[in-house]
C-alpha cells in the first residue's frame, strides 16, 4: 500500500516559497520560474521507472528525473512541463473522445438504425451519465490504492477500458441500438474514470499556485480539452461521410473504422507518457467513514449548499431539445459532414469562450458575468425558432444554424468556469479526488436531469421521424420555445440571497470564502437535501435511460 502522509505531522505538499535553503526573497522569486533550464536525467528516470514509479513523488526530494538547478517547484502546476505531458495528452484526448464519435454515432443511429428522437437523446444521456458518477470514482481513488498508488493505476485502467470498448464495437462491425448505447456508456465510464483521477492530480498540483493564480492550471486543462473537442468534431465530420453510409462523399471510414481510429489515438499518445508522470502523496490517511463525514460537513455549511442549489438550478434550466438532431438530419437534410462542421465551429467558439474568460473575465464579477451570458445565450437559443419557421433572413440554413450554436457555446463556456473554481481553495487536503468530483458531479447531475426532462417532453409532442420528414415541424417548434424559455429562469435568482444573508451566487472567490467563515452558519437539513437531490437525480436518470434503451419506441 502506498505510504500516506499525516498532514498534522509532516506536510509534504508545501508551497514553493517554503523550500529549505532559500531566503524568503529568493523563494518568492522562484515562484516566477527558474532562470536555468530544467534538465531530463535519463539515469534518474530509469531508476524512477524501475523502482519508484509506484511511489508518490516527494517534492522535497532531490531524487527525481526532472531536475531543476534551483529546486523551484513551479513546474508542478505547469501543464507544459515534461512530467505533466501525460495530463496534457489526457485532456486533449478527453476532448477528442467526447466529440469525435458523437456526430458519426448519432448519424449512424438516425440514418442506419432509424432511431427515434428519444433514442438519440438517450444516447446523449448515457454518454453524459458517467459524469454524474465521478464522485464514486473519486471516493475509490482517494480511499483504495491500487498497485501502491491512488491515482496513476486508476488513470491507466480508465483509458484501457475506453480503448477496449471501442475495439469491441469495431469487432461488432455494425452494432445495433442496444450494443451501441451500452458500449458507448462503458467507454465514457472509462474515460471519466481517468478524468476524475486527472482532476484530482491537477487539484493537488494547484496547491502550489499562488492565491491570485488559483485555478489557472484548471483553466488551461479545460482549454486543452476544448481544443481536442474542436479537432475531434472536425475529424467526426470528415471521417464518416461516405455514400455507403448515407453521406455525401465517395470516401470515408465506416462506423467500424471510426471506432478503430478512436481506440488507436489514446493508445499511441497517452499510454507512453504515463511513464513520465509523477504522483503526489495523499495528505492524510482517511477511511470511508471519515471521508463521508468530511463531505457532509463541507456541504452542510450554508455558504456551500445554498450556492450549490443555485448551481443545480442553473444546470437544470439548460433543457436540451431532444428533437434537434433528428430535425437537422431528417428535416433540414443536413449531412453528417454539415452537422459535424456545425458542432466543430461550436467547439471552436467554446475554446474562445474559455480563452476569453482567462484573458478578460478571470477577475470579473461572477453575478454580472452570469447575468449577461445567460440572457445572450437564451436569445441565441430563441433564434433557433427562426430556423424551424424558415425565416433565416436570406442566409443559408447551415450558416444560420452554425451562428446560433457557436455563439451560444461561447457564452455558456464563459459562464462555466466560475462554477469550476468557486470552492477550489476550500477543499480539505486528502479529499481532492472525492470532494472536487462531488462538486463537478453536482453540475453534471443537473445537466443529466435536464436531458431527462427533454426526453420526457419529447413524449408529449409529435417529433417522430415520419412527422419531421413530412415537414410537420410543429412539435419541434413547441420544444424549441419551451426549452429556450426555461434557460432564462436563472436570471431572476442571480442576485438573490437566503434569509440568513447567504448569496445564491457569490460574486468572487473572496465572497465565497467570506460566506463560509462562520462555522455556526450550517444546516444538517441543507446537507440532507443536497444528498437526497443528488442521489435521486442519479437514480432517476439511470432508470429513464434504461427504459428508453429497452423500449426505444415507447413514445
Amino acid at each position: 500500500m502506498m505510504e500516506t502522509i499525516d498532514k498534522e505531522k509532516e506536510p509534504l505538499l508545501i508551497p514553493a516559497f517554503a523550500i529549505k535553503g532559500h531566503t524568503d526573497e529568493e523563494d518568492l522569486l522562484l515562484l516566477g520560474g527558474s532562470s536555468k533550464k530544467r534538465k531530463f536525467h535519463l539515469g534518474q528516470w530509469v531508476k524512477w521507472v524501475s523502482t519508484r514509479y509506484r511511489k508518490p513523488f516527494d517534492p522535497q526530494s532531490d531524487e527525481d528525473f526532472w531536475y531543476d538547478p534551483k529546486r523551484s517547484l513551479t513546474w508542478i502546476h505547469n501543464l507544459w512541463e515534461l512530467p505533466n505531458w501525460g495530463l496534457l495528452s489526457h485532456y486533449f484526448n478527453c476532448g477528442i473522445g467526447l466529440s469525435m464519435l458523437s456526430t458519426p454515432v448519432t448519424y449512424y443511429l438516425v440514418e442506419s438504425l432509424d432511431a427515434s428522437a428519444a433514442v438519440t437523446n438517450t444516447y446523449s444521456a448515457l454518454t453524459y451519465l458517467p459524469w454524474c458518477l465521478k464522485v464514486f470514482m473519486g471516493l475509490q481513488s482517494d480511499l483504495v490504492p491500487l498497485m501502491g498508488v491512488h491515482r496513476l493505476s486508476y488513470f491507466i485502467i480508465g483509458w484501457i477500458v475506453f480503448i477496449l470498448s471501442n475495439i469491441w464495437l469495431a469487432i461488432m462491425v455494425k452494432p445495433g441500438i442496444i450494443g451501441t448505447l451500452l458500449l458507448s456508456f462503458v467507454m465514457t465510464m472509462g474515460l471519466l474514470y481517468a478524468d476524475t483521477v486527472a482532476d484530482a492530480i491537477v487539484l493537488e498540483c494547484s496547491r502550489y499556485e499562488s492565491d491570485k493564480e488559483k485555478g489557472r492550471m484548471r483553466t488551461h486543462c479545460y482549454v486543452v480539452r476544448q481544443v481536442g473537442a474542436t479537432i475531434g468534431s472536425i475529424a467526426g465530420a470528415l471521417i464518416y461521410n461516405s455514400t455507403s453510409d448515407g453521406g455525401t462523399w465517395g470516401w470515408g471510414l465506416s462506423i467500424q473504422g471510426c471506432f478503430i481510429l478512436q481506440a488507436l489515438l489514446p493508445a499511441c499518445t497517452i499510454l507512453p507518457l504515463i511513464l513520465f508522470m509523477y504522483e503526489l502523496p495523499i495528505l492524510s490517511n482517511k477511511n470511508l467513514s471519515s471521508l463521508c463525514h468530511e463531505m457532509f460537513e463541507f456541504i452542510a455549511h450554508d455558504g456551500v449548499w445554498i450556492p450549490m442549489l443555485f448551481v443545480y438550478f442553473y444546470g437544470l434550466s439548460y433543457v436540451s431539445n431532444p428533437s434537434w438532431y433528428n430535425f437537422l438530419y431528417d428535416g433540414l437534410e443536413f449531412s453528417d459532414f454539415q452537422v459535424g462542421m456545425l458542432y466543430t465551429i461550436g467547439s471552436l467558439f467554446s475554446v474562445l469562450g474559455l480563452v476569453a474568460y482567462e484573458k478578460y473575465f478571470f477577475k470579473s464579477s461572477w453575478r454580472r458575468l452570469f447575468l449577461w451570458t445567460t440572457i445572450v445565450s437564451g436569445i441565441f437559443s430563441f433564434l433557433q425558432v427562426l430556423l424551424v419557421t424558415g425565416q433565416t433572413f436570406g442566409l443559408p440554413k447551415i450558416i444560420f444554424a452554425t451562428g446560433d450554436i457557436s455563439l451560444q457555446g461561447f457564452f455558456q463556456y464563459v459562464a462555466f468556469m466560475p462554477f469550476c473554481v468557486m470552492f477550489f481553495s476550500m477543499i480539505p487536503g486528502g479529499t481532492e479526488g472525492t470532494i472536487y468530483a462531488l462538486i463537478s458531479t453536482w453540475q453534471n447531475v443537473s445537466g443529466e436531469v435536464a436531458t431527462g426532462i427533454g426526453t420526457t417532453l419529447a413524449c408529449g409532442v409529435n417529433v417522430s421521424d415520419n412527422a419531421i420528414e413530412n415537414h410537420n415541424w410543429s412539435g419541434v417548434l413547441k420544444l424549441t420555445l419551451i426549452t429556450s424559455g426555461i434557460q432564462l429562469l436563472p436570471v431572476f435568482f442571480i442576485y438573490g440571497e437566503s434569509p440568513s444573508g447567504i448569496k445564491f451566487l457569490p460574486d468572487n472567490i473572496d465572497e465565497t470564502k467570506a460566506q463560509c467563515r462562520n462555522p455556526n452558519r450550517r444546516s444538517n437539513a441543507g446537507a440532507y437535501l443536497f444528498f437526497a437531490l443528488f442521489g435521486g437525480s442519479i437514480v432517476a436518470s439511470i432508470l429513464q435511460s434504461l427504459y428508453v434503451i429497452f423500449y426505444p419506441n415507447s413514445c
